[in-house]
């Protein structure tokens, strides 16, 4: 068997870190989590942290992206049929299993903008990009005649906020769960007839 390289041990220790944070921030939460934690629940030494991260922020930035990354992801497996019906259905599909699968980091991230205010703006400007195809296909659907709660931007935040909410405290079925907040959305956006 051969041996792995130098760049395939280092992307291993970075798995390994990333993996090990989850576990922490999801046992510790992030403000109480220290370094020492992460490589700690990584049976790694310290100092491998450092080859990686500057630190605590910058991991949890690395995180982040791969909400991003696995948003393309989801989105790529969808029926692009789907999207052209007058629905939030996709979009809210993938808010609900991005946060199903990333709730740690999404708290983590939520923790650490309230005590940082360069990371609060950084994660600001990341959510707007994620929000962007909401607010893309609300202002579709208002120039189609529908006449939206608010400006575009603003349905977006308040269906954003709701869903959070909603996902925060649903114990049901993931299905039943999704429906719900689709339904509640849906007639939000169009109406009392969205079905």
């Amino acid at each position: 068997m051969a041996g792995t390289t130098r760049a395939q041990q280092a992307e291993q220790t970075r798995h390994e870190l990333e993996s090990a944070a989850r576990v922490v921030f999801a046992r510790s939460g992030y403000l109480n989590t220290k370094i020492v934690d992460i490589t700690r629940q990584a049976g790694r030494a310290a100092g491998s942290f450092y080859n990686h991260y500057s630190g605590k922020d910058e991991l949890l930035l690395a995180l982040a992206e791969q909400i991003g990354v696995d948003a393309d992801v989801i989105v790529a497996t969808q029926d692009p049929a789907a999207r052209e019906h007058p629905t939030m259905r996709p979009h809210v599909e993938v808010f609900w299993q991005l946060f199903t699968r990333h709730r740690v980091v999404i708290d983590a991230l939520r923790d650490a903008a309230l005590v940082n205010a360069d990371f609060a703006q950084r994660i600001q400007r990341f959510t707007q990009v994620q929000f962007e195809p909401w607010v893309d296909r609300l202002a579709n659907f208002e120039k189609a005649g529908v006449e939206l709660p608010a400006s575009p931007a603003t349905t977006a935040m308040l269906i954003g906020g709701a869903a959070e909410n909603f996902a925060r405290l649903w114990q049901g079925s993931p299905e039943d769960g999704l429906d719900a907040l689709v339904t509640f959305v849906d007639r939000g956006v169009f109406g009392p007839a969205a079905q």
